[in-house]
Order: C-alpha cells, then structure tokens, then sequence
C-alpha cells in the first residue's frame, strides 16, 4: 500500500458521522471505527508504536484514538471493552464539535437507556479533552477509573506541541499520576526504554533505522546503502544514544517496502499475543495425556512439569503451602507425592485455565474472578467433607468451568457492576441479569470439552440447568455440591435476603442430599473469610 493510502486510511478512522445522521446510528458508526482501529493495530503495530514520540501528518484526533489503543493494549485491555473507550473517545471529540445544542443531551440519553455508562464517564471529560490546561490537572485525579485516565494520557500526548518532546510530557504523567493506576504507567514505560520503529541506532557500528520491533529484536535497515535490505537484531546489539527520528512518512514507506523481509516467525511480540481460551496450553496436554495412562510413571510425569516453568512455580509453592508442618517442597517429585497424581492434574488444568480466563483487563474482572474463586473454594470445602465422586481439586476445576462464562459474556466486559440475580439463587443460567449468544451451561461444557475433561464431569455441568431430583442419581451429590456452591458464593459476596435463602425448599433438598445441616454450612462459609472481601468495581 502506498504511503499516502495508509495516511489516508488512518485519518479515516476519526470521521465522524453527518449532523443529519440519527444517534443510534453515529453510535454503530463509532463502534465500528473502533473496530477498524483495533484491526490496523493488530496488523500494523509498528506504526502505532511511534506516535507517542514521533510528529506525524495525522491530526490530533486520529493520534489521539490511536494512542488510547495503543497504551490500553500495552496493559492487556480486553478487546470488546476497548472497542468500547475507542468509540466513546470518538463520540467526545463529536460533542466538542456540535453546535446543535439538542443533540448532546439526546446522545446522553440514549447511553443512559443503553445502560452504557463506560461511554458516559469517556464523555464527560469532552471539556477536559479539548482544554490542554486541564489535561494535567484531571491526570492526578484520583476518581478517574483507567479508560478516562488513559484517554486523558493519550490525549496528553496526542495535542504536544512540537517545541515539547515526548520524554518530558511521559516524566509529567509519571510525577503527576494517581498511585492507585501508577501501573498503567509502568506497562507504557517501555515506548521510552525500547528503541521505537523510526529510531536512528547503530548496529555495531553501522547506522541504521528501525522498521518494526519486538520485546527483544529488532528489524533494522542501513542508512548509507541504496537498498533496503534489512536484518533482525538482538536488542543488546542495538545502540540507541539519542532519540533522533526518521519522518513519520519516511517510516511508513520503508515500513511497506520491507513488508516480506520483516516476516518470519519466532520471537516475543512488543504486545504480547493472547492465548485462545477454547483449548489448553500444548504443554498442558503432554501432561493430561500422561496423567490418563494407565500405568503413569512419576518420572516422565514430573519431568513434564519441570519443563513449563509456570506450572514449576505454582506447584512449588502450592504444596508448600498445604502440607501440614508447613516445610519448603523443594521439587516436583515430592509435590506429586502431597497430592498425588490424579489431583495434581486439576490444579495444573485450574491454574492454566484461570491464567488464560484472566488475560485481559475490563472493569469487572477483578469481581469476577472473586466470585469464581469462593465458589471453587466453598465447592472443594464441601467436596471434603461429603461422601461424593468429588476430590477437593476436581470439584473446584469442576467449579471453575461453571463459572467460565463470567469471563466470556460480552455484556461483561462494558458493565459497571455485576448484575445479580438473587431471585434464582440456584440457577446459573439466570445468575445474572446479563444477555448472551450462547447458553451459560453451554460455554461451559463446550469448554470442559475443550480441555479433557472426564465425561462424569461434563455430565454434572450438563445437568446443572435442573432441580436436584431431576439429575440421576449417581450425580445428584456432585450436582448438589456444584449449586450449592455457587448459590452459598454469590449469597456470601453480594448479600442476598439471607432469610429467604434458608428457607428456600432447593437449599433443604441439597443440604439433605449432601446429608449436611446449617452449623456445617455456617463452618464453611466463616471458614473462607479471608476470601470474602469484595474488590471494589471502578
């Protein structure tokens, strides 16, 4: 694609709609600007990496949605939620600009029907937006939730004058900023650490020019040759002793030009890649495939896990924490041992599937990963002390693929709080007030699929949508456990009529199934205290 194609293409994206155009559709028009911008960036990364520090032809807004990407991508931002703070930024650059005063109250009540509230907190920093003198002001503001705190950084950056360089205004932001999202900060740290596409280096003792970059190489092409022929390169052979720059549309044509050369594969991505969700790390399944022999030799097994460090660690420091005289586990044989084979295999599965549920950042996911965690945990409490199919382990990792859908809904990942329904404390299906394409029990059990899981579990999951008389009864204890669990979790964390909830018929038949009585259930729940605290939503 030629130089002046690209430009044109980025300045596209920050098009806002006509004045004649109806508020639901400037909405649609945005949001899929924002999509537009999140697949240039997964295409061409190394052209969103320098703005932050190199002038450009683009205007203020279309830098400025470009920045906002960028810097939410580098703190592993979800990709829905950030469609969302593109569009809603997209939307405060169009309030800046109406001189119809009826429309901007008719954008906000459509947001406010739409129960979009992340797009009304983007939006009511438009005045801020188009003032730089309150742009540093609002940067240490502590009320400000993460999406307006980047957008105003972005913003920051995306209006710097040119006398001002880019280094300065990052040292402001860095002074200035809240503590609590002192972390954004540290995540964009490495635009100003790293060598950048456009920077002019020495690579021993050539000069040269960066085209495109990773967490540790870099592709670099020669400035005194009349070709364009160009090499990866280590980091640590890269000197960069001043920030000296190419033009930004000197970039994008050697940028287009090295399209072939700059292709390969291997290496750590300047952002890192996203781990599919619907299937378990290759690692992982070496060690299920191993676990599911009959004759499964420690040996083979142990070393397996020595292999994936991640998994090397949790291990560790999980069985050191758990054997009784609290001693150091110093390797992975005597890990095996504390727990045994079959239940090693459901941490390892747990761990690998909450990591990769958690990838990415949204504002509830700190909630939601709290209720899965007192579910998993009040499920392994009752597991322990019933008479079920259930090890502590397998009921948690059961629990944990019930509770997959909080991290998978769309409608999730845009919400301000977590939509409870406690009029169906036992159902999952209606565990929330929130729409989705699928069925909860259906994302679920496609996921325990995905992952081998046992058919016993995956039956249990299935019969999760009924009453507990319903379910056969060689599962009705682990489907007992599974709802009473979840129904105890969401009562402990978010204070339903406590009242009602023992009185309920469902929660008798499943005390009774699990042959327990209401002293066993009050031990279990003061027994997880500590993981009752409830993380606050932004």
């Amino acid at each position: 694609m030629e130089v002046k194609n690209i430009i044109s293409a980025f300045s596209r994206l920050a098009l806002q709609p006509d004045d004649s155009t109806p508020i639901e559709q400037c909405v649609n028009h945005w949001l899929k600007n924002a999509k537009r911008v999140l697949t240039l960036l997964n295409n061409d990364l190394s052209l969103f990496v320098p703005l932050a520090r190199i002038e450009s032809p683009l205007t203020g807004n279309t830098r400025h949605i470009m920045l906002v990407t960028l810097f939410a991508k580098l703190n592993h931002f979800n990709d829905h939620y950030l469609q969302h703070i593109i569009a809603a930024t997209l939307a405060s650059q169009w309030v800046n600009t109406q001189t119809d005063n009826a429309r901007t109250p008719a954008l906000f009540a459509f947001l406010r029907a739409r129960k979009l509230g992340l797009w009304q907190d983007i939006l009511k920093l438009h005045k801020a937006m188009a003032s730089n003198a309150l742009l540093m002001r609002f940067v240490g503001t502590s009320q400000l939730t993460e999406a307006q705190r980047l957008c105003i950084i972005a913003k920051l950056f995306a209006s710097r004058p040119k006398s001002t360089q880019a280094e300065d205004i990052f040292s402001l932001v860095v002074r200035n900023v809240a503590p609590i999202h002192k972390h954004l900060i540290s995540n964009m740290a490495i635009l100003f650490t790293h060598v950048i596409p456009g920077s002019k280096v020495f690579v021993s003792g050539k000069p040269g020019v960066v085209i495109d970059v990773q967490r540790d190489h870099a592709f670099v092409i020669a400035l005194n040759e009349d070709d364009i022929d160009g090499s990866w390169q280590p980091a640590k052979r890269i000197l960069f002793p001043k920030p000296l720059f190419i033009p930004f549309e000197h970039l994008v044509a050697l940028y287009s030009q090295t399209a072939e050369q700059r292709h390969h594969k291997g290496g750590v991505a300047f952002i890192p890649a996203t781990y599919a969700v619907q299937s378990p790390p290759a690692a992982l399944l070496g060690i299920i495939d191993e676990l599911q022999k009959r004759d499964c030799e420690i040996p083979s097994l142990c070393e397996k896990i020595e292999s994936v460090p991640t998994f090397n660690r949790f291990l560790l420091q999980t069985a050191s924490q758990d054997n009784r005289l609290q001693l150091q586990v110093k390797n992975i044989k005597q890990a095996v041992m504390t727990y045994g084979i079959e239940r090693v295999g459901d941490m390892l599965i747990q761990f690998a599937l909450l990591e990769r549920l958690t990838q990415k950042q949204y504002p509830l996911m700190s909630m939601c990963k709290q209720l899965t965690t007192i579910s998993c945990a009040i499920a392994g409490e009752l597991a322990s002390r019933c008479d079920t199919k259930f090890s502590p382990q397998s009921a948690a990792l059961t629990m944990t693929f019930l509770c997959s859908p909080l991290f998978t809904l769309p409608g999730l990942k845009i919400a301000k709080a977590l939509p409870v329904n406690h009029a169906a404390p036992f159902s999952f299906e209606q565990a929330l007030k929130v729409k989705g394409d699928a069925s909860w029990l259906t994302v679920s059990s496609e996921l325990a699929g995905n992952w081998h899981q046992s058919a016993t579990w995956r039956a249990v999951i299935h019969h999760c949508n009924k009453p507990n008389s319903e379910v056969p009864s060689s599962l009705r204890k682990e489907h007992a456990v599974m709802l009473l669990a979840f129904a105890l979790s969401k009562m402990s964390l978010f204070s339903g009529n406590i009242y009602a909830f023992v009185q309920d018929l469902s929660y008798k038949t499943l005390l009774n199934t699990l042959s327990l009585n209401q002293r066993d259930i009050d031990t279990i729940i003061e027994s997880q205290s500590a993981l009752l605290a409830c993380p606050l939503s932004q």
